[in-house]
């Protein structure tokens, strides 16, 4: 990627060395994403510890265990990238909030197996745009990530498909994962206006809009929730978010 042009912008490959010399509107774009993952992968990592002593047994309890790590392992990582440009994390994290996917309580073990079906499944479609990006550490930090993302993702899987040999009890549990951590995975692209989507477009970070990417997630999630875990769900995320609020606003009354 050493000669590729990115974005509306039309940056060349930005490295350690002159990262400090680009554009303004840039380098925050980028310390913003880099801060978000410091903060969130060490929140989401505590609170993953949790699902070690839920896990059924001990095969399952040495994967959770494996997760966590490099949940942990995300965090230094990203963590490292602002240390290399002589910024002090701390001080740069200070005021970074943790992304919301986090707020929503995993609660049972079939919960963490959910999370990491789905939403680990929706960072990782964030983070193949992010392997493309223009910064090459970021980039390549992204990539070793992005590789442990797939197999969270693949246990996250496994954990589901085991509920789903136990009859109509265990369908039940993964329809009830399906309609509380779906929302969440959507929610976790952003808003469909958001402005700071059309910058990180325009400097390459990304390449579509969180529509088009919730769009896709969605299409691919649906196949294999439909066919393979026997959960009907509309054929459109807006119709889904509808019905998810429904069920909701059902369920409080």
């Amino acid at each position: 990627m050493q000669n590729q042009v990115f974005g509306e912008a039309g940056i060349g490959n930005v490295t350690l060395d002159n990262f400090l010399s680009q554009d303004q509107e840039f380098q925050e774009l980028q310390l913003n994403l880099i801060a978000i993952h410091v903060v969130s992968e060490e929140v989401g990592a505590d609170k993953f510890e949790e699902s070690i002593l839920r896990a059924p047994d001990p095969n399952n309890k040495m994967r959770m265990a494996k997760t966590v790590m490099e949940e942990y392992g995300h965090h230094i990582r990203y963590r490292e990238l602002l240390d290399e440009l002589g910024l002090d994390w701390r001080e740069v994290c200070a005021e970074k909030a943790h992304l919301t996917t986090f707020d929503t309580p995993i609660d049972t073990w079939a919960d963490q197996m959910a999370f990491l079906a789905l939403v680990d499944r929706a960072a990782a479609h964030q983070f193949r745009h992010f392997i493309k990006s223009p910064y090459q550490p970021f980039r390549e930090a992204s990539q070793k990530t992005l590789n442990e993302e797939y197999g969270h993702v693949g246990f996250g899987m496994d954990g589901i498909k085991e509920f789903l040999t136990r009859g109509e009890e265990g369908a039940k549990i993964v329809r009830h994962t399906v309609w509380k951590w779906l929302p969440v995975a959507i929610a976790s692209f952003g808003s469909d206006q958001s402005a700071t989507n059309d910058r990180l477009r325009y400097w390459g970070i990304k390449t579509q809009t969180n529509r088009e990417m919730k769009q896709a997630y969605y299409d691919q999630v649906r196949a294999f929730i439909t066919k393979d875990w026997g959960t009907d769900i509309p054929d459109s995320f807006d119709a889904f978010l509808e019905a998810a609020d429904n069920r909701q606003e059902t369920a409080a009354a």
